[in-house]
C-alpha cells in the first residue's frame, strides 16, 4: 500500500462545552446532520466507486468535524461499530477520530481499543499556559501529556492539531510549544494559522481593538519554522493552513487573519528561501557577476522561486543578486544544486543537509 485514501464522515459540533475564542459552534453545528450507518456505508462504497488504484491503496474512514470522544456514548458506538465492520471487511484499513486531549480518559481508552480506531488527532493549539486560558481553551498542558502518554501506551498514532496566532501568541511561545510537542514524539502535525471567523468572540475582540491577527507574511515565517523544526526530528507536517473553501472568503465567513489557499506552497517557498540563504552565507557558490544559477527538482521550481517570483525579488533586493533557477529532473525533491567554480559538475546540498545544519535563531 503506497497511498493513504481518507474518506471523511462530518459530524455535528456535540460533546463539546467550550466556547474557544475561535469557534463558531453554531455554524458548525448547523453544516452537518448526524451521519447514520446506512449514510457512512454509502459513503464509503461511492468514494471507493471514485478511487484509483484502490488495491494499492490505504482507506481510512475519518471522523471529522467535532471532539468525537466527548459526543453522546450511544451515538460514538454507533458511528464506530459500522466502520469497525468495515475494517473486519477489509473494506477499509483505518478508523481515524478527532478530538479534544482532556477527552481521553480510561473509558474511552477501552472503547478506542474495542472498535479498532487506528489514529487520533489531538486539537492542542498551543502548549501555552497564557495562550490556552487567553483563548479559553479549557485545558492544559497536562492534559496534552497524559492523552499522548495513554495514546501511546496502547499503540495508536497520535496526530496533533497546532494553531498558531491564538490571543497573546509570539513567536517565542510558538517555538516552544513546538519543542515540546516534539518532546511528546506526536506521529504528525497539522499547523492552521490562526484567523478570524464570523459571529464568534475572537471577531468581537477584533472589531474593538482587543485582538490584532498575525499578517500573511508573519504566519508564513513563523510557520515555516514550525515545520523545520518538526522536519529536523522526523515528524512529518501533513497539513498546512485550512482547507480552500467558497465561505473562506474576506466579506462571507472569513473576517480577517492570515489565510491564504495556498497557504502550504507559501511555507515550503519560504523554507527553499531560507536553504538558498543559508548556501549563500555559509558556502562558497559560485556568483559571478551578482548572479548565481540554481538548480532544483523540476515540479519544485515554483516552490523556488516563489508566489509571483517572491523569492527572486527577496534576493535581488538583500543580496543584489540575480537568482537563475533552473529545472533537473534527477534531483531529489527539496535539493539545490550549482555549478561548481570550473563549471563541470553540481555542488548538491540536500534537503536533509540543510536540516543537519540550520539552527533557528
Amino acid at each position: 500500500m503506497n497511498k493513504n485514501l481518507i474518506i471523511p464522515i462530518f459530524i455535528p459540533h456535540m460533546g463539546c462545552p467550550h466556547t474557544c475564542v475561535f469557534c463558531n459552534q453554531k455554524k458548525i453545528a448547523g453544516c452537518y446532520e448526524k451521519p447514520t450507518a446506512n449514510f457512512i456505508k454509502q459513503k464509503v462504497f461511492s468514494c471507493l466507486q471514485t478511487f484509483k488504484n484502490v488495491k494499492e491503496a490505504y482507506i481510512e474512514v475519518a471522523f471529522y468535524g467535532g471532539s468525537f470522544t466527548g459526543i453522546e456514548e450511544e451515538i460514538q458506538d454507533e458511528l464506530l461499530e459500522v466502520a469497525s465492520n468495515l475494517k473486519k471487511a477489509n473494506i477499509i484499513h483505518g478508523i481515524r477520530i478527532s478530538t479534544r486531549p482532556d477527552y481521553i480518559n480510561k473509558r474511552v481508552i477501552e472503547r478506542l481499543k474495542k472498535f479498532g480506531v487506528d489514529t487520533i488527532e489531538l486539537g492542542v493549539q498551543s502548549l501555552h499556559r497564557d495562550v490556552l486560558n487567553r483563548s479559553q481553551r479549557g485545558h492544559s498542558e497536562h492534559d496534552v501529556i497524559e492523552a499522548v502518554k495513554q495514546l501511546k501506551k496502547i499503540n495508536k498514532k497520535v496526530g496533533i492539531q497546532l494553531m498558531p496566532g491564538l490571543p497573546g501568541d509570539t513567536r517565542e511561545k510558538v517555538l516552544a510549544t513546538t519543542e515540546k510537542v516534539i518532546s511528546l514524539k506526536p506521529d504528525f502535525i497539522r499547523i492552521y494559522p490562526t484567523v478570524v471567523i464570523k459571529e464568534t468572540l475572537l471577531a468581537e475582540w477584533l472589531a474593538k481593538g482587543n485582538f490584532v491577527p498575525w499578517t500573511l507574511e508573519k504566519a508564513i515565517e513563523i510557520t515555516s519554522e514550525m515545520v523545520i523544526l518538526f522536519s529536523q526530528t522526523g515528524i512529518p507536517v501533513i497539513r498546512l493552513g485550512l482547507q480552500a473553501a467558497e465561505n473562506l472568503q474576506p466579506g462571507r465567513d472569513l473576517v480577517a487573519g492570515p489565510y491564504h489557499p495556498a497557504f502550504g506552497e507559501l511555507v515550503k517557498s519560504r523554507i527553499y528561501r531560507k536553504q538558498i540563504e543559508y548556501l549563500l552565507t555559509n558556502t562558497d557558490t559560485n556568483v559571478v557577476d551578482n548572479h548565481l544559477v540554481v538548480f532544483c527538482y523540476y515540479k519544485d521550481i515554483s516552490q523556488v522561486k516563489g508566489q509571483k517570483q517572491a523569492n527572486l525579488k527577496y534576493f535581488r533586493e538583500k543580496f543584489k543578486l540575480v537568482l537563475e533557477v533552473l529545472p533537473k529532473k534527477d534531483l531529489n525533491s527539496g535539493s539545490i544544486a550549482w555549478l561548481t567554480g570550473t563549471g563541470n559538475s553540481l555542488n548538491v546540498f540536500t534537503r536533509r543537509e540543510f536540516l543537519e545544519k540550520y539552527r533557528i535563531k
